[in-house]
């Protein structure tokens, strides 16, 4: 990315001594609400505490669009949708709390619906993440192995680095 096309609020910092600090990271945290991904934004959080970051938290509702939906009433569909995003929306406000918040570049939350690695991934395209936190379930061998898991997916199509955080 050219320095033309970074926003002015990620420009590196004048420290007033004629050098510029490091610019501030732009850190994408996958919240699934499972221990592992609040393990996750434990990560990151103490990584924005060493690191200058603007951190963006993500909770993807796995919502995939069937036959049934071309069928049904679009006020009630649209209306489930609200509902689902609010709800998602009102359980990521808690996960970190002001003091928390306050030393941080910036806090945002995000919610997604869709297939949760691929809008993990154009989430972290839009915003010109440096970085993406996700965690890991382990999860059914099978599973993994005919589709692979969310981690799996956005470690494969992320254009940045990704963490990964194991359960315990």
């Amino acid at each position: 990315m050219s320095p033309s096309t970074i926003p002015p609020e990620f420009e590196p910092e004048d420290t007033g001594a004629g050098e510029q600090g490091p610019r501030p990271r732009v850190v994408l945290v996958a919240i699934d609400f499972s221990a592992v991904s609040r393990r996750a934004l434990a990560w990151a959080l103490d990584f924005a505490g060493h690191t200058p970051c603007h951190l963006h938290t993500v909770h993807v509702v796995d919502r995939r669009w069937r036959l049934a939906d071309l069928r049904a009433d679009l006020d009630t569909l649209r209306a489930e949708l609200v509902d689902v995003h609010d709800a998602a929306a009102a359980e990521l406000a808690p996960l970190v709390d002001e003091p928390t918040r306050a030393g941080l570049g910036s806090f945002h939350e995000h919610v997604a619906i869709g297939d949760p690695a691929a809008e993990i991934v154009a989430l972290a395209t839009e915003l010109h993440a440096d970085l993406i936190v996700v965690g890991s379930h382990g999860g059914d061998a099978i599973r993994r192995a005919l589709v692979g898991s969310v981690a799996q997916r956005v470690v494969r199509d992320a254009a940045c680095p990704v963490v990964v955080v194991k359960g315990e």
